[in-house]
């Protein structure tokens, strides 16, 4: 499922720090659209940017409900890991900007599915 195009959409974004410590929760409507190459980032319907896909991996035993990725993109010129993980029917999306103190962002997805 790596390369196929696909939605990811959720509601709600936790922080944490970058020790994994709960700092917050933003209610915000999250949406990845992604593509062999990228990631289009829209973020309560104002695009965000392109993650430029760097590597990829993949291992889904149920397309988009159980099993994991994990993707490595650049954004302006930062680096991202984006570990999308389906476990016992619920997917979470988890967000790191390496070499970085930045939060940590992690999210319970809402849809996750293939697009045309």
């Amino acid at each position: 499922q790596c390369e196929e195009n696909a939605v990811l959409s959720t509601s709600k974004t936790n922080l944490a720090d970058p020790s994994g410590e709960p700092i917050g929760v933003k209610d915000e409507k999250t949406v990845l659209r992604f593509s062999k190459t990228a990631i289009m980032l829209n973020i309560d319907g104002v695009d965000r940017g392109e993650l430029k896909i760097v590597s990829q991996s993949c291992n889904w035993t149920i397309p988009y409900k159980e099993g994991k990725s994990i993707i490595n993109a650049k954004l302006n010129n930062s680096d991202y890991t984006l570990t999308i993980e389906g476990k016992e029917g619920k997917v979470k999306l988890h967000v790191v900007k390496n070499e970085s103190d930045d939060s940590i962002l992690s999210m319970v997805v809402d849809k996750f599915e293939r697009t045309e």
